[in-house]
């Protein structure tokens, strides 16, 4: 069984969405770069973390719940 290249449903009511590519920087490195413009260093985030919060972005508004949603596709270990 292979996987779609991008998500296919709403979270939040589970209509079908077409969702498209969306560029974004993930939140911890926002974060970051806000601490070190205050002359602070961040703690290091874990590798395991980071992992988790990589991926792909995608957004898509849903036509059944009218919510705007940002997705972050990610991949199981392994894959």
């Amino acid at each position: 069984m292979t996987r779609p290249d991008t998500p296919q449903f709403c979270p939040w009511c589970g209509s079908p969405i077409a969702y498209e590519g969306h560029e974004h920087e993930p939140r911890y490195e926002a974060l970051a770069e806000q601490a070190r413009a205050k002359g602070e260093e961040p703690p290091p985030l874990p590798q395991r973390v980071r992992d988790v919060l990589a991926g792909e972005s995608f957004v898509g508004a849903c036509p059944g719940c009218r919510t705007v949603s940002h997705v972050v596709a990610h991949q199981a270990p392994g894959e």
